[in-house]
């Protein structure tokens, strides 16, 4: 590993970021860690890594967690103010410094005509402001996570169904320990200023692909149901998430279901020099979030 310097990972108890810190903290990197209370910050503190508190809504708050760091794991999650959150996270980090930029956008979709769904949007807004801003950056691209997947928990387990508005269409998904160990190498090595990488798992499947995984995981039948947008909605709201992130994802699974996620990179497998790892691999390994043996 070369000499990365201080790493601040923003989003650090989220998916990508809670699997992320760990890895550098074991590779003997100086992590700093940005979270919004001290509530969530309590496992960090206990694995030894520098914790600040702040909030990417509010600037004020900023310029203690970019001060003094090298570089900079940028996330955001999808909702109504991402675009203000990166900008916000960027404009510290230009009146702190000049640290190396590793943001995490989204993938792109296949040929899509028209307006992109909103988080697409949103996130094309701010990679252009991370490459307008004059700092070192990197932009991974990340596909569908495979991880998604496991809000079917409940129903695999009770119905031995997968229920999900995507039709026949498929797409390149990818497990998020993929993302992480891509991000891992861009952090921990040199070479990738300037660079973009397109993230997906090794084939583009259907979600039909994703029930046959699954069963071979748990030993049991389980079929894929196609059900209409706006169940997929309902069924997102009646989980309590939030209606601008269920219609949000619609329009993703919208897009995904005409075709316009079928595609895959080499990407992964180049950065990290091990093939991306199949659904059946993460359907293995999480077998007990369906209701599976663990």
């Amino acid at each position: 590993m070369s000499n990365s310097g201080k790493i601040l990972v923003t989003g650090a108890t989220g998916n990508v970021g809670s699997l992320l810190i760990p890895i550098l903290a074991n590779l003997g990197a100086d992590v700093r860690a940005l979270v919004h209370s001290e509530s969530k910050a309590q496992g960090l503190k206990d694995a030894g890594v520098e914790v600040v508190v702040g909030d990417l809504d509010k600037p004020d708050t900023l310029d203690a967690a970019f001060r003094g760091v090298d570089k900079v794991f940028l996330i955001t999650p999808p909702n109504p103010n991402q675009v203000i959150q990166a900008k916000n996270g960027i404009a510290a980090a230009k009146r702190t410094g000049n640290p190396f930029i590793v943001r995490m956008s989204a993938g792109a979709l296949k040929e899509m005509p028209g307006a992109l769904p909103r988080v697409s949007g949103q996130h094309s807004e701010i990679d252009a402001e991370l490459r307008a801003s004059g700092l070192p950056y990197t932009i991974l691209k990340p596909h569908f996570f495979m991880q998604n997947t496991m809000m079917a928990g409940q129903t695999v387990a009770s119905d031995g169904a997968v229920y999900m508005p995507m039709k026949e269409g498929k797409l390149g998904m990818i497990d998020v320990r993929d993302i992480v160990d891509v991000a891992v190498k861009v952090l921990t090595e040199d070479g990738h200023e300037g660079k973009t990488y397109e993230l997906t798992g090794p084939a583009s499947i259907s979600f039909h692909d994703v029930a046959a995984g699954l069963s071979k995981a748990l030993g049991k039948e389980v079929k894929y149901v196609d059900v209409p947008l706006e169940a997929g909605r309902e069924g997102m709201l009646g989980m309590g998430l939030p209606e601008w992130f269920a219609d949000a994802m619609t329009e993703y699974n919208k897009a995904f279901s005409e075709g316009y996620g079928d595609f895959t990179t080499p990407d992964v497998e180049e950065m990290t020099g091990h093939p991306a790892r199949s659904y059946e691999t993460l359907a293995r390994d999480f077998a007990q979030v369906f209701g599976g043996a663990a």
